[in-house]
């Protein structure tokens, strides 16, 4: 199928290194969605495409399990281009096929999509406190830099970290330690760049356990930091 596609393909190489593809030719191209705080790919998000201005061919596709998807676009033609999954912020742009195409033809592009929604709650997962105290570790420092890189890069987002401890102790030093912990987080975030308004912080302590267990293993999921967008800067 490459071959006869090849085939097909009419190329004049510049000087300059530049390909010029004639008006029927298409362009294969490919795309890998991943999660921008995770950097994981992100399975069965719809990616739609229209022919402008006209919208005279439109296409419906959805990512794959490794998070890609290939549609052919005409060389010479543009498309409108959106990928919008639930829980991620919407990306749209204008694609010109031949941008990015090597002498094949082939385009490849990475998109990185921001979580996101009003109201969605993210958790990190890789977060992790002293005992009893609210010193990050710093096994912690790639899940925070995460964050602060989705922030960095949806610039009118703003959340707000929740904080969550074990029910069982003290609950005003449960409330405490929760509130103490979201507020070291802050800090981190705020000295990597954040403004500081773009991060509210609230402290549940033992108020809203995941898990009641006699076991302390299992009760390890109660202690926690949420991040909840409050907003993300999105138009739709």
């Amino acid at each position: 199928m490459n071959r006869v596609i090849k085939l097909v393909f009419a190329l004049t190489f510049l000087g300059t290194g530049v390909v010029m593809a004639q008006p029927d030719s298409l362009v294969t191209f490919t795309g890998t969605v991943l999660n921008l705080r995770t950097e994981n790919p992100v399975a069965g998000v719809p990616v739609s495409y229209k022919k402008l201005p006209y919208e005279s061919e439109m296409g419906d596709i959805k990512t794959d399990a490794n998070g890609q998807f290939t549609v052919y676009f005409r060389a010479r033609e543009q498309y409108s281009f959106a990928i919008e999954g639930e829980g991620f912020i919407k990306v749209s742009e204008i694609i010109n096929p031949m941008e990015g195409a090597n002498e094949e033809l082939v385009v490849n592009r990475t998109f990185m999509l921001s979580e996101g929604g009003v109201g969605s709650v993210l958790k990190l997962e890789n977060l992790k406190f002293g005992l009893g105290e609210a010193t990050i570790l710093p096994e912690s420092f790639g899940e925070l830099d995460n964050l602060v890189k989705m922030l960095t890069s949806t610039p009118n987002m703003t959340i707000r970290l929740e904080g969550h401890t074990d029910y069982v102790g003290n609950p005003s030093a449960n409330l405490n330690l929760s509130q103490m912990r979201v507020e070291e987080v802050k800090n981190y975030i705020v000295g990597k760049g954040i403004a500081p308004e773009r991060v509210e912080t609230k402290a549940f302590g033992g108020s809203q356990p995941i898990i009641r267990s006699n076991s302390s293993q299992e009760r390890a999921v109660n202690r926690r930091v949420e991040v909840r967008i409050l907003s993300d800067g999105s138009t739709n």
